[in-house]
C-alpha cells in the first residue's frame, strides 16, 4: 500500500507517464480480447510487452527517486528523454513516422 501512496505523494515523469498510460491502455487491451478476432492477438502481445518495458521503468524510478530528489529526478528524465526523441528525429529524416 506504501508503494500505491508513494506514487500520489512523489509523483515523477515516468510514474505519471506510467499512470496515464496504464489507464487508457488497460480498458483497450480489454476491449481487443473481446473484440478482435484471432489474428489480433500480436497487437495485444505488443501492447503487454510495452506495459512491462514501461513498469521495469516504474520500478529503476522508485529505486532512483529514494537517493535523489524528486525534482531533480523529474528534470533528469525529461532531459533524457527528450535528448532520446531529438536523436531519433534526426537519424530518422527528420521525421517521427515508423514507417
Amino acid at each position: 500500500m506504501k508503494a500505491i501512496s508513494d506514487l500520489i505523494k512523489r509523483p515523477t515523469f515516468i510514474s505519471i507517464v506510467f499512470i496515464t498510460l496504464v489507464v487508457l491502455g488497460i480498458p483497450l487491451i480489454v476491449y481487443q480480447l473481446f473484440t478482435s478476432n484471432p489474428s489480433g492477438s500480436l497487437g495485444i502481445t505488443i501492447e503487454i510487452i510495452f506495459f512491462l518495458v514501461l513498469f521495469g521503468l516504474l520500478v529503476i524510478d522508485r529505486f532512483l527517486l529514494i537517493n535523489i530528489n524528486n525534482k531533480k529526478l523529474s528534470v533528469i528524465e525529461v532531459v533524457l528523454i527528450t535528448g532520446y526523441l531529438a536523436i531519433y528525429y534526426f537519424t530518422h529524416d527528420h521525421s517521427f513516422s515508423i514507417g
